[in-house]
């Protein structure tokens, strides 16, 4: 399974409303860079998401951590994904599974 990780992802959080806006500043922080392993849907998965939405799901799994919620985002490959959900690799217990969506475009 660690072979297979080989991309870098990041989780980022809110930041909390300053008084002066810098420049460039989008509101977001990164509090996690880690190896992660990239997987799109297939068969019936990717049939069951195409139904509900039109957005681009992918699989990540890394690593076991605590310190992650759905109420973050994730980076990768230079675009924005929502966390959809957050779940235990049951295969193998000291690994997570995130599935999540490209954000539109505004």
């Amino acid at each position: 399974m660690l072979n297979d990780m080989r991309h870098r992802i990041q989780f980022q959080q809110k930041k909390e409303k300053t008084r002066l806006p810098v420049d460039g500043d989008n509101g977001w922080e990164t509090i996690i860079e880690c190896w992660a392993k990239a997987e799109g849907l297939t068969g019936a998965e990717y049939y069951a998401a195409a139904a509900i939405q039109k957005e681009h799901t992918i699989k990540f799994t890394i690593r076991h951590r605590e310190d992650i919620d759905e109420h973050m985002r994730l980076l990768f490959k230079g675009k924005t994904y929502k966390i959809e959900s957050i779940t235990p690799n049951y295969s193998r217990l000291h690994f997570l599974t995130i599935r999540a969506r490209v954000k539109a475009a505004k």
